[in-house]
């Protein structure tokens, strides 16, 4: 997509900040639209940001028997509130947010449907747009100091059917060199139905479930990250994940039944180390390239009921490489619980080891006092 933005984010901050453009899809040969408007209020320790943001664009297609190409895209209005209070100290850098977001979705989608004219049979598949909303409710407190950084936020999702809340923790330990670290990462999440549970409210809402994997790109129902392939099923676009909910860095994407997907609750702990250049095997390379160690740890509601193919508790570990300050994140697994072992050998007869690496795209990190510090929270 090649297009040009206008945008007056400059120094010193003005009050009323905005950008927007347009981008044209060299493939759908379509214009797609962006922009977001806010407006600063600054007093002595708090700043208020009243916002809108707008974006546009197709995310999938598909070739009729005439072929003509279809394209499927996403309209996303997103209103918002924000609160930041400073400490009392003025020194400090712990700061306090509220935050209200209203996720206004129109999706599009291809539907097949089968005319019957004798002799001939064939399919007609129209465009239909899902108009659906998101209302988001976030408290967070967090203090990005140069030791031990840590940040806490307890965030709440409202749809038509549903309730999902979630507290995710997270800290970072300084190591003695004064150049690696461990961060921990901690969340607990509770999913509850606003009608009564039925198949059809499971199956309605399935994509909003808590989820020990890490989700891709058709589990992003805000739409608030960035997919080489959203909505892929095949290649290596298809192991993208982002971090949420459990963050684990394994899946079962093919079973009907996915092992950590959850409509009651959800906990896990994962764990991220930085390792010493004299242990690190790429430090011999022209370009400094960190290596990491991770591990998960999780379980859910489902692992506590009789005859739970997974076990009360599920894991995995293996080898983290950041790249541009965790920018990307490539997760090479090395271990992980049986019922992940058992799935990737009935499912995966080519290439195992390669097709279990995931990645993850991290633009939202992209802060200038977090890259400068190498230290992502």
């Amino acid at each position: 997509m090649i297009g040009a933005l206008v945008h007056n984010y400059t120094l010193p901050i003005p009050k009323l900040q905005y950008f927007g453009g347009f981008l044209y899809g060299t493939g759908s040969k379509k214009l797609n639209g962006f922009g977001r408007a806010s407006y600063n209020i600054y007093k002595r320790r708090y700043h208020i940001a009243p916002a809108l943001s707008y974006i546009t664009y197709s995310q999938n297609d598909y070739l009729t028997e005439d072929n003509t190409r279809l394209f499927a895209g996403i309209q996303r209005w997103v209103p918002s509130l924000k609160l930041t209070i400073s400490d009392k100290d003025p020194t400090s850098t712990r700061r306090f947010e509220v935050q209200w977001k209203t996720f206004l979705l129109n999706e599009g989608s291809f539907d097949f449907k089968t005319v019957i004219a004798t002799p001939d049979t064939f399919d007609v598949v129209n465009v239909i747009n899902k108009h659906s909303y998101i209302n988001r409710l976030s408290f967070g407190i967090s203090d990005n100091r140069v030791l031990f950084p840590y940040s806490i936020q307890l965030s709440t999702d409202q749809g038509k059917d549903f309730v999902r809340t979630g507290l995710t923790a997270k800290y970072y330990f300084n190591y003695g060199d004064n150049k690696t670290g461990m961060s921990a990462r901690f969340f607990a999440g509770k999913f509850f139905y606003l009608k009564p549970k039925t198949n059809t409210t499971r199956f309605n809402n399935e994509r909003y479930f808590l989820h020990m994997s890490a989700p891709k790109g058709n589990d992003d129902y805000t739409y608030s990250d960035y997919f080489i392939g959203r909505n892929e099923f095949e290649g290596w676009h298809t192991q993208q994940i982002m971090e949420r909910d459990g963050f684990f860095k394994v899946n079962t994407d093919l079973l009907n039944e996915q092992v950590g997907k959850t409509d009651n609750w959800l906990m896990s702990l994962n764990l991220s180390s930085g390792l010493p250049d004299n242990i690190n095997p790429l430090s011999v390379l022209p370009i400094k390239i960190p290596l990491k160690i991770f591990a998960d740890i999780g379980t859910y509601a489902e692992a506590w009921k009789n005859n739970s193919a997974s076990g009360r508790f599920i894991y995995d570990a293996g080898i983290q490489i950041p790249l541009f300050a965790s920018l990307i994140d490539i997760y090479i697994p090395i271990i992980y619980s049986k019922v992940y072992s058992n799935y990737y050998k009935s499912t995966i007869s080519e290439k195992r080891f390669l097709k279990t690496i995931s990645f993850s795209i991290n633009l939202q990190r992209l802060k200038v006092q977090d890259v400068l510090k190498g230290i992502p929270l």
